[in-house]
């Protein structure tokens, strides 16, 4: 930002000194002019980063998207329907799924390369009340679970009702944050999400049960670059989410 104000205002200050100075030719001055002008428009007609995000990422997102030099927007989403709009044509330039079937379909397809493996999810139930664990999804529990046939964590938390052999009655939500959204409101008795949602909302400890991980397929969440006009930039994108300093705020937030 600050480089592109600095570049705004050379265009201002510049053409008033080249009249002042008398040595050049008005041919040269103009010529020297249009030169700033068009190395200039790039930084002045930058265009931000699109991203797009699987909800369960959204706490950590924020913390990753700190400190980075660009301007970024970022739409929310449960994995199915962003890789749905990206299909179909929708113009992002990165894409963090939170899981690797889509974006891999995505690369063989030639619509996305660099594929990265960013965070390794964990499952996690919030209850309401009652102590959260096997023994509390009884069939008179209202249970939302994210969309399984879009959302990863719905996928992983549908295998993991049937290991336990646990049948409550489920409440479909589009995504992660909508379950989320459901057991807050209490529209459900609890909610199965990511512990990264838990974590970043400061659930008391008391109110959540770690799904054990042998229970459900790794949700592996992986990031890829959309072929898109700003392929270099969502590269250095990803290698700074990929970095040390990154992957130890994704670990903090509650990511393997």
């Amino acid at each position: 930002m600050h480089s592109v104000i600095f570049k705004a205002q050379l265009l201002v200050i510049v053409p008033r000194v080249l009249l002042y100075i008398t040595p050049l030719s008005r041919d040269r001055r103009v010529r020297l002019l249009v030169g700033i002008v068009v190395l200039s428009a790039p930084l002045c007609t930058a265009e931000p980063l699109r991203v797009a995000v699987a909800s369960n990422f959204q706490g950590a997102f924020a913390a990753v998207e700190t400190g980075y030099s660009g301007e970024v927007v970022a739409t929310y989403g449960s994995s199915g329907l962003l890789y749905a709009q990206i299909v179909q044509g929708r113009p992002f330039d990165v894409f963090l799924s939170a899981d690797q079937a889509r974006p891999r379909t995505l690369v063989a397809a030639g619509k996305a390369r660099g594929l990265v493996v960013y965070a390794r999810g964990r499952l996690v139930l919030w209850a309401n009340h009652g102590v959260p664990g096997p023994s509390w999804l009884t069939a008179d529990k209202r249970v939302a679970i994210a969309n399984p046939e879009t959302a990863p964590y719905g996928r992983a938390a549908v295998e993991a009702l049937a290991e336990l052999a646990a049948a409550p009655r489920r409440i479909t939500a589009l995504n992660v944050a909508q379950a989320f959204h459901f057991a807050r409101s209490g529209a459900a008795d609890g909610a199965f999400v990511a512990l990264a949602q838990i974590l970043a909302q400061e659930i008391s400890a008391d109110r959540y049960w770690i799904v054990p991980e042998e229970l459900y397929a790794p949700i592996e969440q992986a990031a890829v670059v959309v072929r898109s006009g700003a392929e270099a930039a969502a590269q250095a994108f990803l290698a700074r989410l990929a970095s040390d300093e990154m992957q130890q705020l994704i670990r903090q937030a509650g990511y393997r």
